[in-house]
């Protein structure tokens, strides 16, 4: 298992929320200090997964699975340590630490560090190229499209040369490999083994993550070739997924909300007309890993696709994203269908900002969305917007659904009773839906726990509360010659011993059974009074449990020898000097 510096584990495990990321599995209410619902790792109707938000463990009290994010992460997608902690620093948007004892990751981090560089240098290339000779038109494309240099150099943009071969025979002078360039979807390898450059005769826009590196590019033609868009496909420091364009432009900045638009000249556009709070999604649809990186900056998202029934489409999906990450969302609509570019190069960047006002929610735009293509005058039609309609305030609050069933009514002409009467029809309560992601429920089921797994705990718990108790539990362990029955946490207690390590980075680093008793250990901790000598107690049972079953195996086999009858007077006078069973 490779190791990750403390510092750096500790910022992952703060920027990791347990709840959030185990809501994705199960849904999760409140009851006490926990949040509790249906295990994503066992089939059950009753809830008994719990997860405590202060201490950032889960448990479950049916298959005893447990520990922290990290763990959580491991089981749900059956990944090893080391994949489960790089899957949570991608969704942090953290980079992995230098100093890592792991070769493999070390390899890793070289050939990211090689593409990053030959990113970077592909950008400065593009960008003299825009800005040199054979730039001119690329140069005046831009300006007839009202981007000038302000935008020019704050997004980076440049141009790519016409020609199979100037950019892998420029960076070839830089000293960078053809397989390199490969790698970073700089080149593309043809059926010769010859490679080509991956954009030509376009405008570069550089897709630069939140901590200024370059990742890949986007390229637009300035004709009427098709594709219109090019983008950089999926390469080890890069994945359109999790990034989005323009983002990096919000750094340091506190923004009160951004704006989604659909591409990268949308964008750029908009920052010409002084809109500098908006981002595009990289040629795909919205993602969830691009909703959470947007909660990270802001609260609230106002989304601004083109007015077609493909932006339409893409507005309902991308809402229903946005909300679900917990974010307050918000639809932009321009008037005559035109897309944001058009908008801000007619009405300037204040014109464009003033479509807030008359911006709509989430529910008001479904409740719209449904009712496009509807014939007021039809009495069926108005009854299947009716029906749909209905079904759609039936996943709302009662409160939300109140609210919206006067615009129903109206739009329809029914009653308000017979409205409220339709929102009834197969209401029920939201069922959890365990294990509907891949790799969850792997466990057969609930499983029974060996009768020291309690006392095991409660001596853990008593070693990480006190360095007292853990020396005088080790000390007293020693000298009745046992151990603990889950032969991993014996290690786990000399390491507690000679490292003294921080229980939420040392949960970090445990797997299966040991880091589940770990997890309810450190639930444990708030309760102990008095660690030592309940820790000493513990001790004492676990030695009275290993006597007498040591007794009853040497009873089970009948036999008379005098070495048995020896051992058994041994044992039964340990069992007396540690006294009856508190």
């Amino acid at each position: 298992m490779g190791r990750f510096p403390d510092a750096w584990l500790q910022e992952l495990l703060s920027k990791s929320d347990l709840a959030a990321i185990a809501s994705e599995y199960t849904v999760l209410k409140p009851k006490g200090r926990r949040l509790w619902g249906c295990c994503p790792f066992h089939s059950e109707k009753t809830p008994s997964f719990s997860v405590t938000p202060d201490t950032q463990l889960y448990y479950c009290f049916g298959c005893h699975a447990g520990g922290g994010v990290i763990q959580f992460v491991m089981q749900a997608e059956r990944l090893t340590y080391i994949e489960a902690v790089k899957s949570l620093a991608q969704r942090a948007g953290m980079e992995l630490p230098e100093e890592v004892n792991d070769e493999n990751l070390q390899r890793e981090r070289a050939q990211k560090e090689r593409l990053y560089s030959a990113c970077r240098e592909a950008a400065r290339y593009y960008v003299r190229n825009l800005l040199g000779e054979q730039g001119e038109a690329a140069r005046q494309y831009l300006i007839r499209r009202g981007i000038n240099a302000s935008a020019v150099k704050a997004f980076g943009l440049g141009y790519a040369l016409p020609g199979w071969e100037n950019l892998a025979q420029y960076m070839e002078q830089k000293g960078v490999s053809p397989e390199t360039l490969v790698e970073a979807g700089l080149a593309i390898r043809g059926k010769q083994g010859r490679i080509y450059d991956a954009y030509r005769d376009r405008i570069i826009f550089p897709i630069i993550s939140a901590n200024g590196r370059v990742l890949g590019f986007g390229a637009r033609t300035m004709g009427d070739d098709t594709p219109k868009y090019l983008n950089t496909g999926d390469t080890p420091i890069f994945n359109k997924r999790y990034n989005l364009y323009g983002l990096n432009l919000q750094r340091g900045k506190r923004p009160g909300d951004l704006i989604m638009v659909e591409g990268y000249m949308d964008v750029v556009r908009l920052y010409e007309g002084g809109v500098t709070n908006a981002v595009a999604s990289l040629g795909t649809a919205l993602t969830v890993q691009q909703a959470r990186l947007l909660k990270r900056y802001v609260p609230r998202v106002y989304i601004c696709y083109d007015g077609d029934a493909a932006g339409q489409n893409a507005t309902l999906r991308g809402m229903d994203i946005l909300a679900g990450e917990g974010l307050e969302v918000r639809v932009m609509a321009i008037p005559g269908g035109q897309d944001p570019d058009e908008y801000v190069g007619a009405h300037g960047g204040e014109g464009f900002l003033s479509l807030k006002d008359q911006a709509k929610n989430l529910q008001e735009y479904k409740l719209d969305a449904l009712w496009r293509g509807v014939d007021p005058q039809d009495a069926n039609s108005r009854e299947e917007y009716a029906k749909k309609a209905c079904s759609f305030l039936n996943t709302l609050q009662p409160v939300e659904r109140d609210r919206y069933i006067p615009i129903v009514a109206r739009r329809t002409g029914y009653s308000l009773d017979a409205i409220r009467a339709q929102c009834q029809i197969g209401q029920g309560p939201v069922q959890n839906n365990p294990g509907k992601y891949r790799h969850t429920k792997q466990n057969q089921g609930p499983k029974p726990q060996p009768a020291t797994a309690g006392l095991e705990t409660t001596l853990l718990a008593c070693m990480l509360k006190s360095q007292d108790a853990l020396l005088a539990a080790l000390s007293r362990m020693q000298a009745l010659e046992i151990r603990f029955p889950t032969a991993a946490l014996n290690q786990l207690a000399e390491r507690l011993l000679a490292e003294n390590p921080d229980p939420a980075l040392l949960m970090g680093e445990l797997t299966g059974e040991t880091a589940a008793l770990m997890s309810q250990a450190m639930e444990r901790l708030e309760g102990l009074v008095e660690p030592e000598a309940t820790a000493l107690d513990c001790v004492n049972t676990l030695a009275r449990m290993a006597i007498r079953a040591r007794m009853e195996e040497l009873s089970a086999a009948y036999t008379d020898s005098p070495e048995t009858a020896q051992e058994l007077s041994a044992l039964q006078k340990k069992l007396t000097e540690l006294g009856p069973m508190a």
